[in-house]
């Protein structure tokens, strides 16, 4: 009976029920009262992110030219880059980002950000995975999984075809994590120093002062996004080795 009761309080937990007070009465349990169990179910990750930023990448798939140099993805700071097509030119780019994207979500509408284009050369940004509701958060490691097994999907679909990943950049809104932001860049430096496909990008460093401080004058309001200069750094950085690695092609 001890057995049975602490399974009914798991599976209670778990299902983000109320608990439950219980006297038993031989095989039978009766709930007499109610108290509130805080919990969070596991896959509303898959719909924090912003549907409406979705429907028009579904509606851009249907008239944009699949062929390009260059597909840009991840979370809100590639969507908000809006010089992104004049900052690349002569390169043709397509800017496939979407708000509150995280690595998990990414995989779950895989298709729709693909939607068949046919890249030369892929840039990836997102920056969510470490910093959503406190529920949400995932670890260094387990963000790194998600970024391999994303990278092997896009080498069994798109064979040969080079990953840029743009360092997670610190700012004042997130000050809080930039320890796990420092560790997991690290970890994707040296992963990309073995790996064929995978590049890394150093888009944080060159966001900072001299003295390694955040330089509020590159963000926006928010303290979260970017300005125009601070893509006009990313851009300084990121074009060179996109042009040299698309000259041959």
């Amino acid at each position: 009976m001890k057995k049975l009761l602490i399974l009914l309080c798991i599976f209670c937990a778990s299902c983000a029920v109320k608990n439950s007070i219980t006297t038993t009465q031989g095989d039978k349990i009766k709930i007499e009262g109610t108290i509130k169990v805080l919990h969070m179910c596991d896959s509303e990750w898959i719909h924090r992110y912003d549907e409406k930023d979705l429907v028009k990448l579904n509606e851009r798939a249907r008239t944009e030219d699949k062929e390009c140099d260059v597909m840009f993805f991840g979370s809100s700071s590639i969507r908000r880059w809006k010089s992104l097509q004049q900052d690349m030119a002569p390169l043709k780019v397509v800017n496939r980002g979407y708000g509150g994207a995280t690595l998990r979500d990414l995989h779950h509408n895989y298709d729709i950000v693909m939607a068949d284009y046919r890249p030369k050369c892929f840039v990836i940004y997102c920056d969510n995975d470490l910093h959503t509701k406190t529920t949400q958060n995932i670890s260094v490691g387990e963000l790194f999984d998600l970024y391999r097994m994303l990278f092997d999907r896009l080498e069994a679909d798109y064979p040969g075809v080079p990953v840029y990943f743009l360092a997670m950049k610190h700012c004042q809104r997130r000050e809080t994590i930039r320890d796990r932001q420092n560790a997991f860049n690290i970890v994707m430096k040296d992963y990309a120093e073995r790996s064929r496909q995978v590049t890394f990008v150093d888009t944080c460093s060159a966001l900072l002062t001299p003295e390694g401080a955040i330089d509020p004058s590159l963000f926006v309001k928010d303290r979260l996004h970017i300005n125009e200069q601070g893509y006009q750094i990313w851009t300084s950085l990121l074009k060179p080795m996109l042009l040299k690695e698309l000259q041959n092609k």
